[in-house]
């Protein structure tokens, strides 16, 4: 007998065999055992999951001698024809190459003649988005009431693109990815009916290596069943395969690499990883792949630290991982805030995107950890906030026209002394006009901040009694005043603090020229303000983010 693949040769013959499945394969039983069968299933999902296995299953669940029954007995001649795909009643079609209307018209003409010899005539097209759209349509009527004795499976990993129409008259059915923990189990029974001595890392990292895909599995452990079988070459024979040989013979980075570059990360050490990523094109590694783990590997950094306080079983929910791993993990993010491992994640998943597309994959990879390793750690968004205020405060603190922004205490004493309805006291004097107009922009901060904002960057030209004039410099701000939904807000704040209906009014200044501190007058060149430099703050944000000043500009 010639021999057999391992995907072939375990292929599961009954439906509790199927790994992963359950969820289906529970409801194809109840279904054969009540039956309550359709007319027509559909069955998607990635490779190499079970969706023709189950197919399979299905049709010997329906044309077994002993049934229908969930349990075929898998030695009647029917069991054995479908296993061994010689069955007449049951076609196996591939829609790659059967995709035309004359086919599908062929299998029209068919279905209306009784089955040769089975209870059912069973039609299972596999890859069935790969059928044309007139071949489809030509299909509708047949799948929606085909005779009682006919049956249709289809299979696809793109249910995408497929018709609505076709969706519509069949019963879904979604095969999902299978765990790691679930193909490790799976090969190592594999393993031992085939007498090969493998260790449990060994098979995580095929498991890990297969991505969900139980056929993938399958093929990588008959890659080393044929390196450990004898006759593989002298000292070959019978030899214990472990993690660091099946990564020589796969030619992937162990799982220890990655912690190795994500410590130099976490410890800010930028030569240590370059001399990682050189070991690894030393060993010939594939870059790439190693880029996409490490993104895998902080993101799963982050979930780590997200649910360290949880249940120990929402970790094989969130991680398909043993839980070796996840204790290694544990330790690894314990010392790191979760917004510094957001930034982590968002910056390596962006740098495997240039890793993906460089010409040059080595030295982008480089080029992201070192980026990562010179990255500061995350600071409180609140710690953000009041160092942009003073800087803020200390780049308008030269001269001009405007007077500097007031602080938290006198905004907050301000808003304190004037409540909500009370109209300020009305005077003549400049210096009157300038506190109520601080008032009203302390109690408009209030109501809305980034209208407030806008106001300290203004000038008051009239006060109510009146109407409220105000005078813009910045384009910017003109605009944003000008819109029709800020200038009602503003009426509307204006009419609360006033205690009336108040007219507003935005006039356009223009540009002026800054003025020195001494008012215009005397030599000597004004002081330089610290943003002249750009400033701590500035450097920093250009170096992590990129760019460069073009220009300083100064508001008057």
């Amino acid at each position: 007998m010639s021999y057999l693949v391992l995907a072939r040769k375990w292929r599961p013959r009954r439906f509790e065999d199927i790994v992963g499945q359950s969820h289906i394969t529970r409801v194809l039983r109840n279904a054969v055992s009540a039956g309550r069968i359709a007319h027509a299933y559909l069955f998607t999902g990635v490779r190499g999951v079970g969706k023709t296995t189950a197919a399979r299953i299905l049709a010997k669940a329906l044309n077994c001698e002993k049934g229908p029954t969930p349990e075929p007995c898998d030695q009647c001649n029917a069991c054995s024809e479908i296993a061994n795909g010689s069955a007449i009643d049951v076609y196996e079609i591939d829609g790659a190459s059967n995709r035309g209307i004359d086919e599908v018209r062929q299998i029209i003409e068919n279905v209306k003649y009784q089955p040769a010899k089975s209870r059912f005539k069973i039609y299972i097209i596999d890859e069935v988005h790969q059928v044309t759209k007139d071949a489809f349509n030509a299909l509708l009527k047949t799948l929606e009431e085909p005779p009682s004795f006919v049956k249709f499976i289809l299979a696809t990993t793109e249910p995408h693109r497929l018709p609505e129409t076709i969706l519509s008259r069949c019963q879904r059915f979604d095969f999902r990815r299978i765990m790691v923990r679930e193909i490790v189990q799976r090969l190592s029974e594999i393993s031992k009916q085939e007498g090969l001595q493998i260790t449990e890392g060994a098979l995580l990292l095929l498991a890990r290596e297969a991505e969900g895909s139980m056929r993938d599995a399958q093929s990588l452990l008959e890659q080393v069943l044929s390196y450990a079988a004898p006759g593989a070459g002298a000292g070959n024979a019978g030899a214990m395969i472990d993690e660091s040989l099946l990564q020589e013979i796969l030619g992937v980075a162990e799982r220890k690499v990655l912690y190795d570059l994500s410590n130099a990360v976490l410890q800010g050490d930028a030569k240590r990883c370059v001399e990682l990523v050189a070991d690894v094109v030393v060993q010939g590694w594939d870059i790439p792949r190693l880029s996409r783990e490490l993104v895998e590997h902080f993101r799963n950094l982050l979930v780590v630290r997200l649910t360290q306080d949880s249940p120990s079983s929402s970790f094989s929910r969130l991680l398909d991982l043993p839980d070796q791993e996840v204790g290694e993990l544990k330790v690894q993010a314990t010392e790191l805030s979760a917004d510094t491992l957001l930034d982590y994640f968002r910056f390596m998943a962006r740098g495997d995107e240039e890793v993906a597309r460089s010409a040059y994959p080595r030295f982008s990879l480089e080029t992201v950890l070192v980026r990562l390793a010179t990255l500061p750690k995350a600071a409180p968004i609140a710690e953000i906030v009041e160092r942009l205020e003073k800087m803020e405060r200390r780049l308008s603190g030269g001269a001009g026209h405007n007077r500097p922004r007031p602080g938290g205490e006198e905004r907050a004493a301000a808003e304190k002394a004037e409540p909500e309805g009370q109209p300020p006291e009305s005077g003549s004097a400049e210096n009157g006009t300038e506190e109520v107009w601080r008032k009203f922009v302390a109690f408009v901060m209030k109501e809305k901040k980034i209208l407030g904002s806008h106001l300290e960057q203004v000038h008051p030209l009239e006060m109510p009694p009146g109407p409220l004039k105000i005078g813009v410099g910045e384009r910017y701000h003109f605009t944003y005043l000008q819109d029709p939904e800020n200038m009602a807000l503003l009426k509307e704040l204006a009419r609360r603090f006033f205690s009336q209906e108040v007219a507003v009014a935005i006039t356009s200044l223009g540009a002026r020229k800054p003025e020195l501190k001494n008012g215009g007058q005397g030599g000597g060149d004004p002081p330089k303000a610290e943003s002249d430099s750009g400033g701590d703050i500035v450097k920093e944000t250009l170096r992590i983010f990129g760019g460069s000043v073009r220009g300083i500009k100064r508001e008057t």
